[in-house]
């Protein structure tokens, strides 16, 4: 009685089962003779810049040349042979550039031991697309020896280098159909720059619009033709240029950094400058063991046309005036602003304000300082406001006709011109006042000089709603005396500095963030792969010290266009500029010795 139960209740959860299976979906099993349950959804793509150790564009002329050239300054990622591309890739990111040509015959990873061409899985370019995403490179250019001959092979490449979101696809070899490859690379958006000997090349390709040429000074000089010559020929059929040096003309020459053999890469940049020819990328070249030292060189070479554009934007760039402020802005900006100087000036002063930014589109908070600025001399009578972006200015003796300069959030690549570099450091040398705030930190990050008489480069932050505790570091100086000992809850972005040359042995602290105090993790720090922390907890805000016989005031606070709002901070600030005036005395001794710092810094370790 109970076996035939048994065997009835079994046959009908089995048909039960059956039935449920056929009414679901059949999944489609992956090929490569995977299961259903092998496969597992992708992690999402990884943050924009997550492992790039890389400063922002405005720090270096080779990535800054892009916003204000339209030149984009790049490496081939070849130049490392030893190196796959995954390693090649850190170290381009290490080099301080932004741009790649990526060879494709070159092995992505040790996980992944293929050359990066077509015959890659999706999952496969999945993993290089993320290993750029990561460290914020882009493939402006795919190199491959050649392409077709056929409608299918073409598309192959051309629809990996879309996915690799290139601009431009380089070939070796000359392609045997140039029609049939100048419309599938018109479908793609994509041009195509065709290497070999410039004359034959531009022959072949000039009648075609998407197709152009792959230049190589190596090469040129090689065949007895100056870089200069070339690109003159080529004008804007040029799509790519690899810079490379040699010791002599001829094949008797030798590989040497770019701007130290007979290319003159100089007086080519300047060649392209003026008759503005715009390759798609131009990839330095040199032996890998002087790939740093090649960077260095490229910059002194780019720097008489990066010279000659800052200037030019210098001399046209509108000071940002009150304009946008709304009336409530300025009834509070100034009801907050002293009535009269902190002390009374030895002589009539000039301050020459400048709110330059190159290469970066500048702080909101620019217009309201300026109109404090103006109105806090007006107002106290301790000096008279001359508002000039003209970097002519800053030449000796020009001058020396202010008696400090006060840049106000000035941004990137802004001193690149000597003379204008040697004009600022011997007015401050020689008894000139120089102040800043914010964002003058990211100021010509590259002039180390210009880093030290601020004290600081390179702020990174968090959010720009931080709500920070300040503490009057020096409440006996006289430029703390509006805040009579009191801390402040203040909002703002917070510049932190974990990179030299910060130190409280070369400056005089007057403010700095209670640690202790203050929520130290407001939102994210903004810069990926970026640090915002120092072991000495050493936060500083705001401070004063001398370079030669010069003054010096700084303060990191500005981001946000309430600065003047505060009747406390804008008398700090009116302190600040009476000091590099030269009216205001105050003690500039840094305020921690040498000695002091090496014995904490044993005692954390």
């Amino acid at each position: 009685m109970y076996k035939p139960i048994y065997l009835f209740s079994l046959v009908a959860i089995s048909s039960a089962t059956i039935f449920a299976q056929s009414a679901l979906p059949t999944a489609a099993v992956p090929s490569g003779g995977l299961d259903v349950a092998d496969h597992r959804a992708f992690a999402p793509p990884p943050a924009r810049g997550i492992d790039s150790k890389r400063w922002e564009s405005w720090s270096n002329m080779r990535m800054a040349a892009t916003p204000l050239l339209g030149w984009k300054i790049g490496l081939r990622t070849n130049a490392f042979p030893k190196l796959n591309l995954a390693d090649a890739l850190d170290k381009i990111d290490g080099l301080g550039l932004g741009d790649v040509e990526l060879s494709s015959n070159q092995k992505f990873d040790i996980a992944i031991p293929k050359n990066v061409d077509a015959r890659l899985y999706p999952d496969e370019v999945r993993a290089v697309t993320d290993k750029l995403i990561a460290m914020n490179l882009n493939v402006v250019a795919y190199h491959t020896p050649s392409i077709g001959p056929d409608e299918k092979s073409i598309r192959s490449v051309l629809d990996l280098a879309q996915t690799l979101k290139t601009t431009v696809l380089v070939v070796d070899q000359m392609p045997g159909d140039l029609s049939l490859l100048d419309r599938l690379a018109g479908e793609s958006k994509l041009k195509v720059a065709v290497c070999g000997d410039p004359k034959a090349t531009l022959a072949a390709v000039a009648s075609y619009s998407n197709l152009g040429v792959c230049g190589d000074t190596a090469d040129w000089l090689e065949q007895g033709v100056q870089p200069a010559d070339a690109v003159t020929q080529l004008k804007n059929k040029l799509f790519v240029l690899n810079l490379k040096d040699r010791s002599s003309h001829g094949k008797e020459g030798h590989d040497v950094p770019p701007g130290t053999g007979v290319a003159d890469i100089g007086k080519m940049l300047l060649t392209m400058y003026y008759l503005q020819i715009k390759p798609s990328l131009l990839t330095i070249s040199s032996p890998t063991d002087t790939l740093e030292k090649a960077m260095e060189t490229f910059d002194e070479a780019l720097r008489p046309v990066m010279a000659n554009r800052v200037d030019s934007i210098s001399r046209t760039a509108a000071i940002r005036t009150p304009a946008s402020l709304t009336p409530e802005d300025r009834t509070e900006i100034e009801a907050a602003l002293p009535k009269q100087a902190v002390v009374k000036p030895k002589k009539a002063r000039k301050l020459l304000v400048l709110d330059l930014n190159i290469a970066y589109g500048g702080h909101r908070s620019i217009p309201a300082e300026n109109f404090a600025l103006e109105q806090m001399g007006k107002q106290t009578g301790a000096y008279e406001t001359i508002f000039d972006n003209n970097l002519d200015n800053l030449k000796y003796p020009h001058i020396k006709q202010y008696d400090a300069i006060f840049l106000n959030n000035t941004v990137g690549m802004i001193f690149v011109d000597p003379e204008v570099r040697d004009g600022l450091t011997r007015f401050v040398r020689e008894g000139g006042g120089l102040g800043g705030n914010h964002g003058t930190s990211h100021a010509s990050m590259d002039w180390p000089e210009f880093s030290d008489m601020i004290g600081v480069r390179r702020g990174v932050h968090r959010a720009n709603t931080e709500q920070l505790w300040v503490k009057i570091t020096d409440p006996h100086s006289l430029l703390t005396n509006a805040f009579q000992g009191k801390e402040f809850l203040y909002e703002d972005e917070y510049f932190r500095f974990p990179n030299p040359p910060y130190s409280r042995t070369k400056l005089h602290e007057l403010l700095s963030i209670d640690v202790e105090k203050s929520n130290m993790n407001q939102g994210v720090v903004h810069v990926p792969g970026s640090s915002v922390a120092r072991a000495d907890e050493d936060y500083a805000v705001g401070w004063i010290k001398n370079y030669g016989k010069g003054r010096v005031f700084f303060s990191i606070l500005g981001h946000n266009p309430t600065l003047f709002k505060s009747p406390e901070l804008s008398q700090f600030f009116l302190s600040g500029i009476q000091f590099i005036l030269g009216d205001l005395d105050a003690d500039t001794t840094p305020s921690e010795t040498s000695s002091n710092a090496e014995t904490k810094e044993t005692a954390r370790q």
